[in-house]
């Protein structure tokens, strides 16, 4: 598998699989965004990005989608094996540059414990 490749195998498809990370997992609040984890069953990484509505309209929810994709294909080789993660955009993150997802991101992931120890 490529480093940095996304794979049917690395996403969160189902309402049931959202649900079961919302549900058991725990979460990680910032000012932009909102992480759920939870750990997982197999040897892989498994993520789900949400979007609400009160985003915008479906062009602004699919930006910000894509822009939590590019970011977390990025740095999922320094991610902790074995974890299920809901990533949620609040509001304040429509606005923001791919700089700004990035830094979201990372320090959510290192407040969950996720950052793979070098």
């Amino acid at each position: 598998m490529k480093k940095f490749g996304f794979p049917k195998l690395n996403k969160l498809k189902s309402s049931k699989e959202f649900q079961n990370v919302y549900e058991k997992g725990h979460s990680v609040v910032d000012g932009m965004s909102v992480f759920y984890v939870l750990p997982g069953k197999n040897e892989k990484i498994q993520v789900g990005f949400a979007v609400g509505k009160k985003m915008g309209n479906a062009v602004t929810r699919n930006h910000v989608k894509r822009m939590m994709r590019e970011v977390f294909r990025l740095h999922k080789g320094e991610l902790n094996d074995n974890i299920r993660l809901i990533w949620v955009a609040r509001k304040r993150l429509a606005q923001a540059d791919l700089k700004t997802y990035e830094r979201v991101f990372l320090r959510l992931a290192r407040r969950a414990a996720l950052m793979r120890r070098e």
